[in-house]
């Protein structure tokens, strides 16, 4: 299990750091970094959140295979309380970085600023699959 919550951290720090200090280079959007206090939200940070929240989401169902079992997928679906929350939290995310604005100081994302959100997320899945072959 240490390997595991070692892993991921090591992952998901890399992947946060690199859009907290050069996103705004890969997305070709203003830096959120250099913004005055009470101006309107970015796009940048947004997309940060955005990604944190999705590589928590794909992780947890990492987090339900503790023994370095290979198909995190298995007995998926026996749990409808599991899959209810995460479809909740999947839907809740959606609703607040495209509507939640000044609320909840997020600015809306495209469909390609999404779709490299969840790519990134979806990559907690794949590098858990690395470290359970190499560590």
């Amino acid at each position: 299990m240490v390997k595991n919550i070692v892993g991921q951290a090591v992952y998901q720090l890399v992947v946060l750091f690199v859009l907290i200090f050069a996103g705004e280079k890969f997305f070709d959007i203003p830096s959120g970094r250099w913004a005055a206090f009470g101006s309107k939200p970015s796009q940048h940070f947004t997309i940060v959140f955005n990604t944190f929240v999705m590589m928590t989401l794909f992780n947890e169902l990492n987090a339900r295979k503790i023994y370095g079992e290979r198909n995190v997928f298995k007995g998926l679906f026996t749990n409808p309380l599991f899959c209810s929350i995460w479809i909740s939290t999947m839907i809740g995310q959606f609703l607040i970085v495209q509507y939640g604005g000044s609320w909840f100081s997020t600015a809306s994302l495209s469909f390609e600023q999404w779709f490299i959100c969840l790519a990134l997320g979806i990559g907690t899945l794949l590098w858990q699959q690395v470290c359970d072959i190499f560590f």
